[in-house]
């Protein structure tokens, strides 16, 4: 139903009913209401992987970007209230020639500063061949996790990796693979 216009261009007032607005009147929206808080993103860092390593050890390993390096990555937060959301792809394989045995863990660690690393997450991965003739297990892991680290030090990541049975575990396969973090100050 049309509106007639009474008096000048905004002599209209009132309220308009809820049900009588259609979705596609929001696109019109250029602000929200200061009662409305929303999530701001005030920085971003990526960093990408390709280095090749593999370990057969059952001790955590340090994920390297280059030989002897370990790969970290770091953002600075603007704020004490910030928070920082941590989102990881990892390329890793495992695999186990004449063993039934073909899993391992990947680990997500953080330090804030110059403190020590903690360890924020793990997950297992591989699977198990009852049969014991070989087996291999090829996939992306991705860890996705929100700190808030109460501080304007650096905030660093790195990630380990450990073979269970001896398996050979494999991150960033020769020239065909590679892993990244990204890392996302929000405003607290």
């Amino acid at each position: 139903m049309a509106i007639t216009r009474l008096g000048g261009a905004n002599a209209i007032t009132g309220t308009i009913p809820q049900g009588n607005i259609a979705n596609a009147s929001l696109g019109a929206v250029t602000a929200l209401p200061a009662a409305i808080t929303t999530g701001v993103i005030l920085q971003v860092v990526s960093s990408e992987n390709d280095y090749n390593q593999n370990t057969t050890s059952g001790t955590a390993t340090d994920v390297l970007s280059a030989s002897g390096t370990t790969w970290e990555t770091a953002i600075t937060p603007s704020a004490t209230s910030s928070k920082i959301i941590i989102a990881s792809n990892l390329y890793t394989y495992w695999e186990n020639n004449g063993s039934s045995n073909n899993r391992g863990e990947i680990e997500l660690h953080y330090k804030v500063g110059s403190g020590s690393y903690s360890e924020l997450q793990a997950g297992q991965v591989g699977n198990y061949d009852y049969g014991g003739s070989g087996v291999q297990a090829r996939m992306r892991h991705s860890f996705h996790y929100l700190v808030s680290p109460s501080t304007t030090s650096a905030v660093t990541v790195k990630f380990k990796f450990s073979s269970a049975g001896s398996a050979t575990c494999v991150i960033n396969e020769s020239g065909n693979s590679d892993s990244n973090v990204t890392l996302y100050e929000v405003a607290g």
